[in-house]
This record gives C-alpha cells, sequence and structure tokens, in this order.
C-alpha cells in the first residue's frame, strides 16, 4: 500500500538568494540599531537605496557560494599545470592491504588461472630445552626431562585450486604469479611457507529423474552435472561496483560503500565476503541441498531415486544424508562415472552425450568469461567545470545615475564640494566592497586549501576592487600593494596554513600537531619545514595508509631491493613520514654518503679543510672555519657540523657593520663548527637559504633512518643446520626472550647519533611513536646503536639481506650464526655523564637513571 503523500509543512528556503528577503532582514536590523537616528526608511533615501543594491550583491556572493564543491576546485582551461590536491577516489583511499584469510584469498582467486584458494597455518613446531649443557631450542624431542613443544604462529600453507583444463606451462605460470603477489602483500612477522594444488576426492552422482515432456535431455543433464560440481566445490563470484551498490545482505541490508572497499584492490571486480565464506572446503555433502539443487533446474519434474558416494565404495555410505569429505581435499564430482536417468511420462529416455558435452562446455565457458570479465571498480573522480567565481564587479556601478559613481561620473557642472563628497562616498562603499570582493577571491581560490604543495602558503585570499570608476584615486597607484601592506605578515599566513593541514590531515583520522610541537620547541623547526613535512605526509597518505601493516619483499635480489632500496616494510615508510625522516630506503646510516655534497680537502697553501656544496650549482654553501692536522680530523668535524646544519638551532646569525646578514653553523655551546659563504641584504633572505640548506642536507646526507628486522625470518631452515635465536626460560627474567623468539616479534634499530636522534627527549617521543604504529600483536624491541655498534650491525644485516633473497648463498651457517650473534648483543646507548662533586651547585644537569650513561667522576 502506498504511504500517503503530503506537501511539507517547512519548506526549505534559500534565503540567501531571496534579494527581498535580504532587504527587509538589512531594513529590520537598521531600525533596530539606528531608530532614533534614522527615520526615513523610503526607498528615496540613500541609505535604503544603498542598501537595496547591496542585497542584490549579496545573492550574487551565495549563488557563487551555492556552485558544486567539483566547479570551484575545477582549473581555469588555459591553466597547464592542475593544483595538486590529496583529494583520492575510494579505490585510492578505502582499499586497505591484505590482513585477514579471506584478503589473501581474495588476491589470488583474482589471478588468471586461479579458481579458489585456501590459507591454512602452518603446523610448525620446535622444542625448548629449557636446561642442561646446551639450552635452547631444537628441531625434535630427544626425550630430554623438562622439554616442551614451541609452536610458531603467523606461518601459513596455500592451497590452490588451479582452473581445469591448464596445460603444465599455464599452471607453472598461474603459481609463479600466486608467489608474486603473496611476497609482495606479505603482512609483518608472517610468512608463506609452501604452495600446494589441492587434492580432489572423487564422489559420484546417480539418481532417477522426472522431466517435462519438452524439456532438453542434454541440457538438463548439462545443468545438473554443472550445479552439482559448484555446490561440491563453489566458485568464487567477482562483481562490478553497480552490482555490489545493488547487492543485499543475506539479511536483506544493502551493502555501504565501506562494505564494498572493503580489503586490498583487486583487478576483476569485488569479492564480497559471503560469497569467499560459501566457497571454503566443504566438510560434509548433504543429500538434501543436492535435490534442492538438482529441483530448481527448468524442466525437472521430480527425484525419484538419488544418491551420492564415494566410487568403487562397495555399500552406501553410513548416513545418506550427510556424506564427509575428507579434512583438506576438495570434493569432485565424476562425470563419467556418474549415473544419471531421465524419465518423461514413466518413459526412460537417453540423453546425447556429445549434446551434453557440448552444454557442459558452454557453461563452464560463461562462467569463465563472467570470471575474467573487466568490471568497473571505482567511482568515477566529480569532473567540475570553471566558473570564475573570483569575478567581481563593483555593486556601486549599479546605484542612479544622481550619484555620480558610475561609468557617466559627475555633470561637468559639479564643483568642487559636489566631487568631494562623491569620492568620500566611494571610499564608504569600498569597506562594503572590499568584504565582498576578498571573499570571492578566497571562493575561486578554494582549491589552494585542499593543496599539498608547500609553496603555497596564503589561506586567505584578496583582490583589488577595480570595477568601478577612478579606484586608483582611493587605492592609490598600485592597489594590490595597498591590500597586501594592510593583511596579516608572512608568520601569520605560515601559521595558519599549518593549521589548515592540520585540518586536512584529521580528516583522515590522524594527527600531527604533536610532532610539529615537538620539533618547534626542541630543534626550532620553522613552520615552512613543518608545511612541507606536513604536505608530504598527505602526499604519500593512501600509500602508507593502505601499506602499514606490509612487510618488504625479501624475494627481490636486484641491484636496488637489496641496499640502497625503497623495498622496505610498509610500518617503515609510515614512520618515516611521521618523524620526518627524509630518506626511508635502507641504506647505510654510520657511514652516510655526504661525498655528493661534502668533501674534505687540501687547499693550496697545505690546509685541510672541509666544505658543503650544492649537487647541481656546485656552489660553496658553508666551510670550515679553520684548518685541521689531518683528514680523519677535519672529515669528524664535517659530520658534526652536518649534524648541526640539519636543524635551524644550528644556525647562529650575525649582522656586519654593513647591515649585510651572515651565518655560522654552531654546537649546542655556540662553538663555530662551519660559516656560511654568502650575506644577504635581509633576515628574511636569509631565512630562505638556510632552509633550502637544510632540506638540501636532509635529502642528500641524512643519517636518520631505521632497519626493521622480522625475527619471524631468522627462523632455520630444516636441512641447514641453522642455528636459533637465543632463549630464556628464567621466570624472573624480563630482559631475555621467551621460549618462542620468533613470532610476532620485531627489532627496529635506529642511530643514537645525529642531529636529532642524539636528543634523549626526541628519542622518547620517537619511541612512543613507534609503539603506537607497530601492529597491536606484534612485540617490538627498538635498539638505539652507537656509530661503531651501527657500522657492525650494517655489515651482518646487509649479509643477511643478501643470504635470504638468494643472492649469494655461500657460506649460509657461517653468515647466519653471525647475524645472530651480532642482533643477541645489541644494546641501548645513552649519552655519558658524569658524577658531579656535591658542592657543584644545582644548575648542573640531574643524572637521571635511564636516560644517561654513567661515566667516571671528575678528579682534579
Amino acid at each position: 500500500m502506498l504511504s500517503q503523500l503530503t506537501i511539507p509543512r517547512n519548506v526549505k528556503r534559500n534565503d540567501e538568494l531571496d534579494m527581498e528577503y535580504l532587504y527587509r532582514e538589512g531594513l529590520q536590523r537598521i531600525r533596530e540599531l539606528a531608530s532614533k537616528e534614522w527615520t526615513d526608511h523610503n526607498i528615496h533615501d540613500p541609505g535604503v537605496t544603498i542598501l537595496e543594491v547591496l542585497s542584490y550583491a549579496i545573492t550574487d556572493l551565495s549563488f557563487r557560494a551555492s556552485l558544486p564543491v567539483e566547479d570551484l576546485l575545477a582549473p581555469p582551461p588555459d591553466s597547464s599545470v592542475p593544483v595538486s590536491q590529496p583529494l583520492f577516489t575510494a579505490r585510492e583511499i578505502l582499499h586497505n592491504g591484505p590482513l585477514t584469510t579471506y584478503d589473501y584469498r581474495r588476491l589470488l582467486i583474482d589471478l588468471p588461472g586461479v579458481r579458489n584458494a585456501w590459507i591454512k597455518p602452518a603446523p610448525i613446531r620446535y622444542f625448548a630445552q629449557p636446561s642442561g649443557p646446551k639450552p635452547g631450542l631444537m628441531f625434535t624431542d630427544d626425550g630430554t626431562p623438562g622439554i616442551f613443544p614451541v609452536d610458531l604462529k603467523g606461518l601459513y600453507e596455500v592451497l590452490l585450486d588451479y582452473e581445469p583444463d591448464l596445460s603444465a606451462g599455464e599452471r607453472d605460470a598461474a603459481e609463479v604469479r600466486v608467489e608474486v603477489v603473496l611476497h609482495e602483500n606479505r603482512n609483518l612477522c608472517e610468512d608463506f611457507l609452501e604452495l600446494d594444488a589441492i587434492h580432489r576426492q572423487n564422489f559420484i552422482l546417480c539418481g532417477e529423474f522426472e522431466l517435462e515432456p519438452g524439456a532438453d535431455i542434454a541440457q538438463v543433464k548439462a545443468e545438473i552435472l554443472f550445479e552439482v560440481q559448484n555446490y561440491l566445490a563453489p566458485a568464487v563470484k567477482a562483481y562490478s561496483l553497480q552490482e555490489m551498490l545493488d547487492k543485499v545482505h543475506p539479511g536483506g541490508r544493502r551493502y555501504t560503500v565501506d562494505e564494498i572497499f572493503q580489503g586490498p584492490p583487486l583487478q576483476h571486480g569485488f569479492i564480497p565476503e559471503d560469497e569467499l565464506a560459501g566457497a571454503e572446503l566443504r566438510e560434509v555433502i548433504r543429500l538434501s541441498d543436492i535435490i534442492n539443487i538438482i529441483m530448481d533446474i527448468p524442466g525437472v519434474l521430480a527425484v525419484r531415486d538419488v544418491l551420492i558416494n564415494r566410487p568403487g565404495a562397495a555399500e552406501p555410505p553410513d548416513d545418506p544424508w550427510e556424506v564427509p569429505v575428507t579434512e583438506g581435499m576438495k570434493a569432485h564430482l565424476n562425470q563419467d562415472l556418474s549415473r544419471l536417468v531421465f524419465y518423461k511420462q514413466d518413459l526412460p529416455v537417453m540423453a546425447n552425450e556429445a549434446s551434453v558435452e557440448d552444454a557442459l562446455k558452454k557453461l563452464v565457458d560463461a562462467e569463465r568469461a563472467q570470471a575474467g570479465k573487466s568490471r568497473v571498480r571505482d567511482f568515477k573522480m566529480p569532473e567540475g567545470r570553471f566558473r570564475d567565481a573570483g569575478n567581481y564587479h563593483a555593486f556601486q556601478n549599479h546605484l542612479p545615475e544622481v550619484y555620480g559613481l558610475g561609468e557617466t561620473g559627475l555633470p561637468a557642472t559639479a564643483d568642487a564640494n559636489r566631487k568631494a563628497q562623491a569620492l568620500q562616498l566611494k571610499a564608504y562603499l569600498l569597506f562594503f566592497e572590499q568584504i565582498l570582493a576578498n571573499y570571492l577571491a578566497q571562493l575561486a581560490e578554494v582549491k589552494q586549501l585542499f593543496s599539498d604543495d608547500p609553496a603555497l602558503l596564503r589561506t586567505y585570499q584578496f583582490q583589488a576592487v577595480e570595477s568601478f570608476r577612478k579606484s586608483e584615486e582611493i587605492y592609490g597607484p598600485d592597489p594590490a600593494a595597498a591590500i597586501e601592506a594592510a593583511m596579516e605578515g608572512h608568520r601569520v599566513n605560515v601559521e595558519r596554513r599549518n593549521r589548515f593541514l592540520d585540518h586536512l590531515i584529521s580528516r583522515f583520522s590522524e594527527q600531527f600537531s604533536q610532532f610539529a610541537h615537538t620539533m618547534f620547541s626542541m630543534f626550532q623547526m620553522s613552520g615552512e619545514s613543518m608545511v612541507s613535512l606536513r604536505c608530504d605526509f598527505l602526499k604519500s597518505y593512501a600509500e602508507i595508509s593502505r601499506q602499514r601493516g606490509l612487510a618488504y619483499n625479501y624475494t627481490l635480489a636486484g641491484t636496488g631491493d637489496v641496499w640502497n632500496s625503497a623495498n622496505i616494510s610498509g610500518l617503515q615508510k609510515r614512520l618515516c613520514k611521521l618523524l620526518g625522516i627524509s630518506d626511508c630506503r635502507r641504506r647505510n646510516l654510520a657511514n652516510a654518503d655526504l661525498s655528493a655534497v661534502a668533501q674534505v680537502f687540501t687547499s693550496p697553501s697545505g690546509q685541510i679543510r672541509f666544505r658543503v656544496r650544492h649537487p647541481t650549482t656546485e656552489k660553496v654553501l658553508i666551510r670550515s672555519s679553520k684548518s685541521y692536522d689531518t683528514e680523519k680530523e677535519a672529515a669528524s668535524a664535517l659530520r658534526l657540523a652536518i649534524w648541526a646544519a640539519f636543524l635551524p638551532a644550528g644556525y647562529a646569525i650575525e649582522t656586519n657593520v654593513n647591515g649585510k646578514h651572515h651565518f655560522n653553523v654552531i654546537d649546542e655551546l655556540g662553538g663555530v663548527l662551519a660559516q656560511g659563504t654568502k650575506t644577504f641584504d635581509s633576515r628574511e633572505q636569509l631565512s630562505t637559504f638556510v632552509e633550502e640548506l637544510m632540506r638540501l642536507l636532509r635529502e642528500q646526507g641524512s643519517d636518520e633512518g631505521m632497519y626493521i628486522v622480522e625475527q619471524m625470518l631468522l627462523r632455520p631452515e630444516p636441512g641447514h643446520n641453522d642455528a636459533f635465536l637465543e632463549i630464556c626460560i628464567d621466570p624472573g627474567c624480563s630482559e631475555c626472550p621467551e621460549a618462542d623468539p620468533y613470532s610476532y616479534r620485531m627489532q627496529i634499530v635506529l642511530p643514537a647519533f645525529g642531529a636529532r636522534f642524539g636528543n634523549m627527549d626526541f628519542r622518547r617521543y620517537a619511541e612512543q611513536v613507534i609503539r603506537a604504529e607497530v601492529p597491536a600483536h606484534i612485540l617490538p624491541k627498538i635498539c638505539w646503536l652507537s656509530q661503531e655498534a651501527m657500522a657492525e650491525f650494517e655489515t651482518v644485516y646487509q649479509d643477511w639481506l643478501k643470504l635470504k633473497c638468494g643472492k649469494d648463498k655461500s657460506r649460509r651457517k657461517q653468515r647466519l650464526a653471525r647475524f645472530l650473534r651480532v642482533s643477541a648483543s645489541l644494546r641501548n646507548v645513552y649519552p655519558v655523564e658524569r658524577l658531579h662533586e656535591c658542592g657543584a651547585g644545582e644548575t648542573r644537569p640531574p643524572f637521571i637513571v635511564g636516560k644517561r650513561a654513567l661515566g667516571s667522576m671528575k678528579t682534579d
């Protein structure tokens, strides 16, 4: 029954577009505020006339503000480079990396040649010996008292159901694709051990069926064989975006957009979770389900008798209504041995087997064609039409000519007093004109508010109103400069730009304000630098959000895949963005390569010095303030100078007698480490140069970074006599690992040196961020290493990476044992502090346990 149609009592009104409404509201406001001084509110009154024209102008402004967002963000037709904005489509931002077994099944089923796939935990068990001459882990139980099993978690086996009729070469190619996809999408601290094709368990179907007189016997038999096989081993169907929007849950509720885009992005559409759940390996075959399936096939009138059983079985199954399937095997209908008898009006009829085969092939081919079909996978990004929302025409041009403000102007007979009155009214009306014009300028440049370009710092826009006669007499010769002088300064623009970027970041449920506060309070990081870091975070957000739980691909063995490589985990990429690490590649940290910008050299006079040059122009940017006795001393001083020059606190600005500005690079105590080579006319020019220098150094020679070692990848492989990680079973020990040192554990190795990481307060902040970002089921061990310890670790770590990817397999046992030994010996280092005499006074910094390393007492 249709619901009753009614006219709504309250209709939404667009009052902002109603000139008469705005005029009445303005007049009412005038009466409330100025009823004693102003009583003539008739249309002939100049003030009321101005109100009427202003109301008309506001309706135009309101109309432009109501334009579609895509029109406001559209670039001008003549714009060659559109404004870069962190606006993502649903496919780009809503999909996530694979997390559940369903997600991995989606990825594999999406591949050509794979009909279905299943992910099962791998039963890997070690045995822990807590005492004895050699306590630790072992592969087998040797019967020693006290030994107990240790089952590893996070290891999986993959069972694949290939499409039937694949050739051996096609199956091998499909298996290679599966391996590539699995390792590209491997989760942190997890691994895939074995790929295997699912083994089939054959069943035969026997039955007698009554058909309709006009039924096609061959078609009915083909559909019975096809549908029963699909029941035994259901195919997984992919859907287009529109199909998913139209699809409903089993309970009747439609799929939401979040549900549709859940899981990893696929190439052939969307696979809902209920499809995957219905395509699990069948554990039992229910005869009642088969009867229902057959009765739904067109042309079948009745099922006289039906039975499903294993081929060659001497007797019927114990319970013919529920026939079990062997665990880990796929039920398969043996069509050659199945016996189907058909009747029409109680007379037996035979199907032409060639026609059956042809009809069955058409059904199978149609299913495969549907599975391989390319589908719409994303919402189309709205395309706007440029509307020039900032074009403003002064409303005073619409006043009656008697006012003398329009293009006609005043009559030639007007005296100086009348001209002055007209000019005074122009200036008065410009106050309102400027508000409207600036609003439209802001509306026209709203696309810049959503920009991730760090060069765009202004968030409040303005424009000069030059569309009325003799506007230059009001503004002066340079209207834009006059307005610019009245606007907020550069510092306010940068501060507001950072706040707006924080707003954009918060729309992704992220926050950057704590990092910004930390960088400003500890290192005086400038607002411009924080704008750059925020923009960089937004540009890469789709990637670092989707991949936050993914590990690196250890199977890649190319030149750029092992060292000096971006083949790192998604967690590491995300941590680098959150901590402001400019270069997140896996590379040398103990001895960062500075050769592109920094050199130690010997001058023509024989002095040993250092300098930092621009990598492109080769102009010297900073140089040493003194000479050194050896190249080693100069190289050490160069590194200290670069560490200081990474941050604003490392610069001291001075002004000479000529009013020129220059800078020195200084240490924490104010000692000069290096000198700038240029002088500047203003402090603003110098600040811009310093910003560029800091950015250049962070890009070219940063020693900030990290290594993430997944301990699951360090497990020994059977047959190689590999060493195990050490364990500790002492219940009173809290420092050593438990009996399982592999499952969901990682080491995060960072440098305890450098401009920021040498600061204990920043180290604590970094640890807080790391622990918050590491997945909750993973236990991280964070190690801060000295430069010497980091150099040793890098050597064995790089060697192990080559061993793991198969690039170099020589001396496997010795190299793995060396890496395990060095990893187990990693210890945090702290800045050294000394104990002071009792009378040293309270100005000396206190020694705090866990934040400083204790040195020896100073003696005279």
